[in-house]
């Protein structure tokens, strides 16, 4: 098993870098993330990495923090979700997020991530929940789970025609920076749409 890979980086595509290892180089499927994260071209760099063997191929994924390549573990963990489906979702969300859909059963915020459907979603959220909440990720920060007030609070902003994962997304930084702000749906309502506007 190949757990990490450290090289030069040859060349950078939104989907796949090539990092170059004493001479032998290596291509790299990644999220966006990912991409994101890594340097310029020619920058040393390190991944995560979890090699995927099929039949009659060998693919390397790769991943800037321990926490995606653990998510990305999981999610392929999933009957019917397969590496593609797992780079698509880490791709749209922050992993902390994708940890609060499952961990709160949002079959929503996961429906509004691209090449997830209903059946999906919920297979996600069947297979994955325990395992999740029975760690108590701790990812970017500390996980907590939502309470009344902030599912409210979604719900609330979503009625003023922002989409599920803005809101989300909101009410996690505004949390993140402030937990006392949830004490009301008004109140956190009020610090998400300074987030989202």
């Amino acid at each position: 098993m190949i757990y990490k890979i450290t090289g030069h980086l040859a060349e950078k595509n939104p989907t796949s870098l090539v990092i170059d290892v004493n001479g032998v180089a290596y291509e790299v499927s990644v999220p966006l993330s990912t991409y994101d994260a890594v340097g310029k071209l020619n920058d040393e760099i390190s991944l995560y990495t979890v090699l995927i063997m099929r039949e009659d191929d060998l693919q390397l994924y790769g991943f800037a923090t321990q926490n995606e390549r653990k998510l990305f573990k999981l999610l392929i963990s999933v009957s019917g979700i397969g590496p593609r489906t797992a780079l698509s979702l880490l791709s749209s969300a922050a992993v902390a997020d994708v940890y609060d859909f499952i961990a709160n059963s949002n079959s929503q915020a996961l429906m509004s991530i691209p090449g997830i459907g209903r059946k999906t979603a919920e297979r996600v959220i069947l297979e994955l929940r325990d395992k999740i909440l029975r760690v108590g990720m701790d990812v970017e920060g500390k996980y907590e789970g939502k309470d009344e007030i902030r599912s409210e609070a979604v719900e609330a902003l979503i009625a003023l025609g922002y989409s599920r994962m803005q809101c989300e997304r909101a009410i996690r930084e505004v949390l993140k920076r402030d937990s006392a702000s949830g004490k009301s749906v008004e109140e956190l309502v009020r610090a998400a749409l300074r987030e989202v506007k």
